[in-house]
C-alpha cells in the first residue's frame, strides 16, 4: 500500500489535470472574460504647443502613440467639449465657465483640491510587464490676491485607482497628510504612494534654498528628487502657462517642461532617470490627475485644457462567439467546478480534522499547555497588557509550578511595567505540564497574525531563533499552540470563510526595568552617559551575534528604541529579532512580509512590491538608534545639518552637557556613527561589526561630507556588494 504522501500527491495530480482540461476546453471554444470598454474619450482639442527645452540626452522621445493607444483630451472652455462623468472632482475642485478650479480664492474653503481622470488608465501590460510611455499636457494659471502670503501651488500626480485626497493634506498639494505637528509632510507608503511633478508657489522648509517658485519631481514625498528654481519665472501672477511632462518607459526618464503662454519669460525644465521601473510601486491600472494647494492662504488654481497620451491601450473586448459555444463551455465548466469543488473539499476537511503531528517532531524549546498561560495571565487580561506590536500582544503573567496552590489566579501580579515587551515575533503548542524551573514572571506573546504560510513553517524557524543565545537578547522559554476546530458550516463554505488559524503563543523572560524609548522620552529620570554608552555597546554586541555568529544569521528588521529592554542595572537586551527572517543557508532569497517602523525603516526599503532587504538595513536602524541616544528630540537631518557645519556637539542631548571631556569626546563620536551608520546609499554603510571596531578601538571615522559628495546615486540598488555577511532576503510587502 502506498504511503499517505503519495496517495496525495497522485490527487493533486488529478486536480491539476482536471484544471488543465477546463482550461484547454474554454480556449479551444473561443471563450474569453470580456473586459468592459473605457468611456469614450472626449474630441481632442488643439492647444498652442509652447517652446520647451531640449530634452536631456538620454530622454528619448516616447514611442509614436499608435491608433488604439490610451488617450484622452479636455478643453474646459468649451463644455460640450467634454463630459463631466470623465473627471474625478475632490475637494474643492469643480468645474466653472471656462475652467476647472482646483482651489477658489476666497475664505470658507479646504484649501485643497484635485481633478482626475474618471476611468483606470493603463500603465503597464500584466502579462508582458510592458510599462508604458506617456505624455500629458495642461495650460493652467495661478493667481492670488496677496503675493506675500501665495498658496502651495499644484502638481501632476499619477496614483493608485480611486485614492482620495490624504486628511490634512492642504499643505501637501493634496497630495499626502500633515504630520501630527502640521510641519512637514510624511511620505506616502502602500496605497498612498504618487509620482507627481510639482509647480510649487511657496517655500517650505523641505525645499531647497532659493525663490519660492520652483518645479520638481516628486516620488511618495514632498522632498523632491530633482527641481529647478524659478529665478525670472513668477507662476503665481495669473499668466496663462503650458506643461508638457513626458515619461519615456525605455530611458525611464521624466521630463517636465514650463513655458509661459505670454512669452514674457523663457521656458524651464526639470527632468530624472528614476531608478525603480513603475510597475513595482503601481498596480496595472492607475490614476492620473492635477491637484493644487494653498495651505493657509488663498490662491485661484486653474486650468484651461488638459490631455494625456500613454503607448499602451486598455484591453479590449473579445471576438462575440455564438451562443451555442458559449452555452456548452459554460454547463461544460460548471460540470467541471462541481466536481473539482466536492474533491478539494474532502481533501481540505480531511486536512483540517487531522492532528498537528509537527508538535511531536519538534524540538528547542519547551512547550507550555495552554491552560497554564490562561492562568498565567489571568485569561489574558487586559489589564496585563504590557506591550502591543505588529504581529502580537505582549501579557505580563505568572507561572505557577506543580508544587503551588491551585488557585494561581489569586498569585498573579496586576503591576503593569511601561512597555516591558514592546513587538516580538514567534509562537507554537504543548500538552506538558510546566517544570518548576519554569516558575515566575514571565512575558508572554500572543501572536495575532501567522507569520509565515503555515505552523510548520512557524516552528521550524522559532526552532533556529530559539537556539540564538546570548546575554543581549531577551531570551525564550518556550511556546504554547492553541488548536482551532472547524465545523460543517467551514466544510461547506470553506472557498469564502477565513480558516480559523492555531492560536500562537510566545513565552520570554520578563525584563522589569522597561524599554529604552521611555527612559529616554518619558521618564523624569535622565540616563547618564556612562550608562548609555554600555547600552550602545550591549545593543552592538547583541547584533553582531546575530548577523555574524549565527549561521544562518537572523535579521531584526525593527530595530527601535521601544524593542531595546533594561534590565534593573541597565543592561541592554534586544526584543523584537524573530520570525520571517532567517537568511537560508544555500543564499536562496526568502518570501515574507516586510515590515518597520517610520523613521527607523531603510528609505531603501520604503516601497511595495519585492525588497531586498540586507543587514546594512539593520545599521541603518541602529544608526538611527544611535542619534537617538546621544541626541534625543532630534531628527537625523538636524544633526547632519549641524555635522556638516562642523557643530555636531550641538545636537547633542542637553541634559548630558555636564560630562567631562572624555564623555563629549565619545558623544561626538558615536553621533557621527549614527550619520555613517544611517547613510542613504547602503553600499557606504559599515557592517555592525566594522562600527563596533571603530568605536571601541578609537579608529579614525569617514569624512562623512566626502563619502556623499563622490557617491553615484544609482550605486543604492545596482552596486551593492554582497558579501558572506550581507547575503538579502527578498521580501514581498503586501
Amino acid at each position: 500500500m502506498g504511503s499517505p504522501a503519495a496517495s496525495r500527491s497522485s490527487a493533486h495530480l488529478l486536480l491539476l489535470r482536471l484544471l488543465l482540461l477546463l482550461i484547454a476546453g474554454l480556449h479551444l471554444s473561443g471563450a474569453q472574460s470580456p473586459v468592459p470598454a473605457p468611456a469614450p474619450a472626449p474630441a481632442p482639442v488643439t492647444v498652442a504647443p509652447p517652446t520647451p527645452l531640449a530634452p536631456p540626452a538620454d530622454a528619448l522621445p516616447p514611442p509614436a502613440v499608435v491608433a488604439d493607444a490610451f488617450s484622452f483630451s479636455f478643453d474646459f472652455t468649451d463644455k460640450s467639449n467634454y463630459r463631466h462623468d470623465d473627471l474625478k472632482f475632490e475637494g474643492d475642485a469643480a468645474a466653472h465657465t471656462n475652467q476647472v478650479d482646483l482651489t477658489c480664492n476666497t475664505e470658507g474653503c479646504d484649501n485643497v483640491g484635485r481633478v482626475s481622470y474618471g476611468h483606470p488608465v493603463p500603465l503597464y501590460d500584466s502579462a508582458t510587464g510592458e510599462v508604458a510611455s506617456f505624455q500629458t499636457r495642461f495650460t493652467f494659471n495661478i493667481s492670488t490676491d496677496n503675493y506675500a502670503t501665495r498658496g502651495d501651488g499644484m502638481a501632476f500626480f499619477l496614483a493608485y485607482f480611486n485614492s482620495t485626497i490624504p486628511s490634512s493634506s492642504w499643505g501637501c498639494l493634496g497630495l499626502t497628510s500633515l504630520d501630527g505637528g502640521g510641519s512637514n509632510c510624511l511620505t506616502a507608503l502602500g496605497t498612498d504612494q504618487f509620482l507627481a511633478v510639482e509647480f510649487d508657489t511657496f517655500h517650505d522648509t523641505w525645499d531647497p534654498y532659493g525663490n519660492y517658485d520652483h518645479i520638481g519631481i516628486d516620488i511618495n514625498s514632498m522632498i523632491s528628487l530633482n527641481t529647478t528654481s524659478l529665478t525670472s519665472f513668477n507662476i503665481s501672477y495669473g499668466n496663462s502657462m503650458t506643461a508638457i511632462i513626458t515619461f519615456n518607459s525605455t530611458t525611464q526618464v521624466l521630463v517636465a517642461d514650463l513655458s509661459d503662454d505670454a512669452g514674457n519669460y523663457p521656458p524651464v525644465q526639470v527632468s530624472k532617470q528614476l531608478h525603480e521601473p513603475l510597475n513595482t510601486m503601481f498596480p496595472a491600472l492607475v490614476a492620473v490627475g492635477i491637484s493644487g494647494a494653498t495651505g493657509d492662504s488663498m490662491a485661484q488654481n486653474g486650468i484651461h485644457s488638459w490631455s494625456f497620451n500613454s503607448s499602451l491601450a486598455l484591453p479590449h473586448k473579445g471576438k462575440e462567439m455564438k451562443p451555442a459555444i458559449i452555452g456548452g463551455s459554460i454547463g461544460g465548466a460548471v460540470a467541471l467546478v462541481v466536481v473539482v469543488w466536492c474533491i478539494l473539499s474532502c481533501f481540505r476537511w480531511k486536512k483540517s480534522t487531522k492532528s498537528h503531528d509537527f508538535v511531536t517532531r519538534t524540538g528547542g524549546p519547551r512547550q507550555f499547555d495552554y491552560r497554564d498561560l490562561v492562568v498565567a495571565t489571568d485569561n489574558f487580561s487586559g489589564e496585563r497588557v504590557i506591550g502591543r506590536g505588529a504581529f502580537g500582544v505582549v501579557y505580563r503573567g505568572t507561572l505557577i509550578s506543580k508544587g503551588s496552590s491551585s488557585s494561581s489566579s489569586s498569585s498573579v501580579v496586576h503591576s503593569r511595567e511601561p512597555d516591558a515587551l514592546s513587538s516580538m515575533e514567534s509562537g507554537a503548542s504543548s500538552n506538558i505540564e510546566p517544570k518548576e524551573s519554569d516558575s515566575g514572571q514571565v512575558a508572554v506573546k500572543k501572536i495575532l497574525n501567522e507569520p509565515r504560510g503555515g505552523n510548520l513553517d512557524f516552528v521550524a524557524e522559532m526552532s533556529t531563533i530559539s537556539a540564538a543565545k546570548h546575554k543581549n537578547l531577551i531570551k525564550l522559554k518556550g511556546w504554547c499552540c492553541k488548536e482551532n476546530s472547524q465545523n460543517m458550516l467551514d466544510f461547506m463554505c470553506w472557498s469564502s470563510r477565513k480558516k480559523k488559524d492555531d492560536e500562537l503563543f510566545l513565552v520570554y523572560e520578563l525584563v522589569p526595568n522597561g524599554n529604552l524609548h521611555y527612559h529616554l522620552r518619558e521618564s523624569e529620570q535622565v540616563i547618564a552617559w556612562p550608562t548609555r554608552y554600555q547600552i550602545i555597546k550591549d545593543i552592538g554586541s547583541a547584533l553582531i551575534y546575530l548577523h555574524h555568529d549565527c549561521a544562518p544569521y537572523i535579521l531584526h528588521r525593527d530595530i527601535k528604541p521601544s524593542n531595546i529592554l533594561l534590565d534593573n542595572n541597565f543592561n541592554a537586551k534586544l526584543a523584537d529579532f524573530g520570525l520571517s527572517r532567517i537568511g537560508n543557508q544555500d543564499n536562496a532569497t526568502l518570501l515574507t512580509n516586510a515590515i518597520g517602523t517610520e523613521g527607523y525603516i531603510d528609505p531603501e526599503c520604503r516601497k511595495v512590491g519585492k525588497v531586498k532587504f540586507y543587514p546594512s538595513s539593520d545599521v541603518y536602524s541602529f544608526g538611527i538608534v544611535l542619534l537617538d541616544i546621544v541626541c534625543t528630540g532630534k531628527s537625523r537631518e538636524q544633526v547632519w545639518e549641524l555635522y556638516i557645519r562642523g557643530k555636531v556637539m550641538e545636537a547633542a542631548d542637553g541634559r548630558l552637557h555636564g560630562g567631562d571631556d572624555l564623555d563629549k569626546r565619545q558623544m561626538q563620536r558615536v553621533a557621527i556613527l549614527g550619520l555613517w551608520c544611517s547613510l542613504l546609499d547602503s553600499s557606504m554603510r559599515p557592517t555592525v561589526r566594522k562600527a563596533m571596531e571603530v568605536l571601541e578601538r578609537d579608529e579614525p571615522l569617514p569624512d562623512l561630507n566626502y563619502l556623499v559628495n563622490t557617491s553615484v546615486p544609482s550605486a543604492q540598488q545596482d552596486t551593492y556588494t554582497i558579501n558572506s555577511d550581507q547575503h538579502a532576503l527578498m521580501i514581498d510587502e503586501s
